[in-house]
């Protein structure tokens, strides 16, 4: 069966974006990183999502934003999505302390145009944050009744001051 000249076209576009978020993906699963509320961002490897929609895919790509209180963090959000028509949905980001074992998280909606309804795009109030310690965070995608969407989860661990 030989492909027309659209369909190769097409094939080429999906293999080369299916390549790109799979490197994308790999190269951000290094070690752990340290911080305190005075560093910089540290970035999550990427999170690789499906989105509600026609063909509907999204890269979401998000950092740690120190905050002013000791053993608290925010994480900044940015949405790359592709596909025709796509749907809303819900990044959720889940902590662990593990040091403590605390656990909790924060949930925020993405309109259709892949905006985050967050004030600069950064998630806050993670209940009273996991404290000081060794923390393990996760990016996921939700649907809007919060059941989980097909996904690979962006991760970080590292030590909160």
């Amino acid at each position: 069966m030989r492909l027309k000249s659209k369909q190769v076209q097409r094939f080429s576009a999906r293999a080369l974006a299916v390549a790109t978020v799979a490197g994308a993906a790999l190269a951000g699963l290094a070690g752990t990183a340290t911080a305190i509320p005075t560093d910089p961002a540290i970035p999550f490897s990427p999170t690789l999502t499906r989105v509600p929609g026609g063909n509907c895919a999204a890269i979401i790509n998000a950092e740690t934003v120190p905050q002013p209180e000791s053993g608290v963090f925010g994480v900044r959000v940015k949405v790359t999505t592709t596909g025709q028509f796509c749907g809303a949905y819900r990044v959720e980001v889940r902590w662990k302390n593990l040091d403590t074992g605390r656990t909790n998280g924060q949930s925020q909606r993405i309109d259709e145009n892949g905006v985050i309804d967050a004030p600069g795009g950064v998630i806050t109030g993670f209940g009273m944050g996991p404290g000081p310690g060794r923390v393990e965070a996760q990016i996921v995608t939700t649907y809007e009744d919060h059941r989980e969407m097909e996904y690979i989860p962006g991760r970080l661990t590292w030590t909160l001051g």
